[in-house]
């Protein structure tokens, strides 16, 4: 009767198997976290085109800057979200905004190393209804 010895082996199956299960959890957080991001930008989306035609009629109404600004801002904190202006931009009768979200990520905006991942940047651009 032989007795294998193994050696080298010894618990191979095992640690493979972990690794495998701690690469999929990585790639199973890394995808929450760009699901999370994706989510972000659609509402951000959607928030920067409300935002840019609330702005854009009342610019047309008023011919103000400042009340347009003051209307987007309005239209920012309606909505509920984490969303900042960072700018609004008059060309003619078109009003330009760009807004700035940061997604809530589980690890992408947490490690130093990703940089600005997780920060959502959107414009959009919009004119009054009407002509």
């Amino acid at each position: 009767m032989k007795r294998w010895r193994l050696v080298a082996e010894d618990g191979l199956i095992g640690k493979l198997i972990i690794a495998w299960l701690l690469v999929a959890a990585l790639f199973i957080v890394l995808a929450i976290d760009v699901g999370s991001i994706l989510l972000v930008r659609y509402r951000t989306v959607n928030l920067a085109k409300d935002v840019s035609f609330a702005a854009a009629e009342t610019f047309a109404e008023t011919g103000d800057v400042q009340a347009a600004r003051v209307v987007a801002l309005g239209e920012i904190r309606r909505s509920g979200t984490t969303a900042r202006l960072k700018r609004v931009a008059i060309n003619g009768r078109e009003v330009t905004v760009v807004l700035v979200v940061r997604a809530d990520t589980l690890v992408l905006g947490r490690l130093p190393f990703t940089g600005n991942l997780d920060r959502v940047t959107v414009s959009d651009a919009a004119a009054p209804s009407g002509g």
